[in-house]
């Protein structure tokens, strides 16, 4: 595999982001950061949690700085990565491919330990490739699901089915027609036949007023 690492200069970076793991057990949280196993920190909560771990990160790379590593393959899009570089002593620089742990190299310089961490990359990547991988989030169980067949053998079963496809249809006919909730209910009231009487009474009234109102609209506009 024909694999080239071209280094794309950079200086300490100012703005930049890295993953950071949360786990809570036994009431604590952990934050980890990926591709730098040994920085870490807890927290009695999740914010507490990210507050210590970026405190510890800011320390870490006050002496440090992340580099840019550009993969040249000859399939396209593939992903670049990231050195951490790191000055452990004077004339001792350390670099490590975060996300690869045992992908490191060291040099008296900054430009030696580059160099020797390009070279371990690449006799790593001549039997390898970089890929990325999209995961997606698993849908959510339906919760319908864990009642499935729990009431199967129940000798009640059909009658409650029935009881509640019937309660269904009632729900839907009252949604459709919003009368129909008075349906039957003043049946046996003595006054109903009279109280429907006067309500039909009314309503022809207005709907004399209203002939008349429209004929004295005309009338108005031929004499106009």
């Amino acid at each position: 595999m024909n694999t080239q690492i071209l280094l794309k200069p950079s200086a300490k970076l100012a703005n930049f982001s890295l993953t950071v793991l949360i786990e809570e057990t036994e009431g604590k949280y952990q934050a980890i950061v990926l591709g730098l196993p040994d920085c870490k920190a807890e927290g009695n909560t999740r914010e507490e949690a990210i507050t210590n771990i970026s405190s510890i990160l800011g320390d870490r790379l006050e002496k440090a700085e992340l580099i840019s590593l550009e993969i040249q393959q000859p399939k396209p899009d593939v992903p670049g990565l990231t050195v951490f570089m790191e000055q452990e002593t004077e004339g001792n620089y350390h670099a490590m491919v975060l996300g690869l742990p045992d992908c490191k190299a060291q040099g008296n310089t900054r430009e030696e330990a580059l160099a020797n961490i390009s070279r371990v990359l690449g006799d790593r990547l001549e039997k390898s490739e970089l890929i990325y991988l999209e995961i997606k989030p698993p849908k959510p169980d339906n919760p319908w699901m864990k009642l499935a067949g729990k009431y199967k053998d129940d000798p009640q079963f059909d009658d409650m089915l029935e009881d509640i496809q019937a309660l269904r249809r009632e729900r839907d006919a009252e949604a459709e027609h919003p009368w129909m909730k008075f349906s039957g209910m003043y049946k046996d009231n003595p006054l109903f036949d009279e109280v429907v009487a006067c309500i039909e009474a009314d309503r022809r009234q207005v709907d004399e007023d209203m002939e008349a109102y429209y004929q004295e609209l005309d009338a108005e506009l031929e004499v106009k």
